[in-house]
């Protein structure tokens, strides 16, 4: 099993001392070895850095930022190595964390699942499912010694002949496969158009107009094809767990 080095920095002008970065840290750490790993099977080591210092050349940078560029998220640099933006927002420990799983899970952007089409009124043809560990419960969050991190979906949450009493996600929030409560969302390709589909945060289903661009990397064919509802709400984790946590809420009462 690979062991993935990833450093974790603030890099905006928001005042977050080191301290408080490696509590995140920290909890990350603890996230990754106790809850992820079982799961995944995926390791990493999650290493703080202060201000100022060097990011080694073999490690995976998650950045804290004023302003991302080319959005917020997973993005690949041009030696091909992923690194993750973080909006510096008041939760912005439960968006590192999310951004940390999904690119443990899929780092470069292209690992797809079959599975039923969701569209309303369709027949359920397989079509293929980008897998983003976060996407589908990222209203949910749990606390690691008072710090806030991601919910996060299993791997039985893309196999749709999951038995009954299976855990879709690690909080229990989902209450079946390919489950998608409002402010979180999923993307597909179907193969009978050759076009993005998703299903978004506000429950709605878009397609993309063009078809899917196969000298694209697809996490970012998808972002450019589809675009981002609402002025980027879907990268923004902060806002959405604003507008519809209250919802949130209400379903795991």
């Amino acid at each position: 099993m690979t062991l993935r080095h990833i450093v974790l920095t603030n890099q905006s002008s928001k005042n977050i001392s080191f301290s408080d970065v490696s509590d995140v840290a920290q909890a990350l750490q603890i996230q990754l070895d106790r809850d992820f790993t079982p799961i995944w099977g995926v390791r990493a080591t999650v290493i703080p850095l202060d201000t100022g210092e060097a990011i080694p050349k073999s490690a995976w940078p998650m950045r804290i930022v004023d302003k991302p560029e080319g959005g917020l998220g997973i993005h690949l640099d041009k030696n091909h190595k992923p690194f993750a933006q973080i909006q510096d927002t008041d939760d912005w420990s439960v968006t590192a964390s999310h951004e940390l799983l999904e690119m443990l899970v899929d780092p470069f952007g292209h690992k797809f699942v079959r599975g039923p089409d969701m569209t309303p009124g369709s027949d359920g043809h397989l079509v293929s499912y980008l897998v983003e560990v976060g996407d589908p419960c990222e209203n949910f969050s749990y606390t690691i010694g008072g710090v806030a991190v991601s919910d996060f979906v299993t791997p039985d949450y893309y196999n749709e002949a999951s038995a009954a009493g299976t855990d879709f996600d690690f909080l229990t929030r989902l209450s079946k496969p390919y489950d998608v409560p409002g402010g979180c969302y999923i993307s597909w390709i179907d193969p009978l158009d050759g076009q993005w589909h998703q299903k978004q945060t506000d429950g709605t289903f878009v397609r993309s107009k063009e078809e899917v661009d196969p000298k694209r990397n697809p996490r970012d064919d998808r972002d450019a094809l589809l675009g981002d509802e609402d002025d980027g709400l879907r990268h923004d984790l902060s806002r959405i767990r604003r507008k519809y946590l209250p919802a949130a809420l209400k379903r795991s009462a």
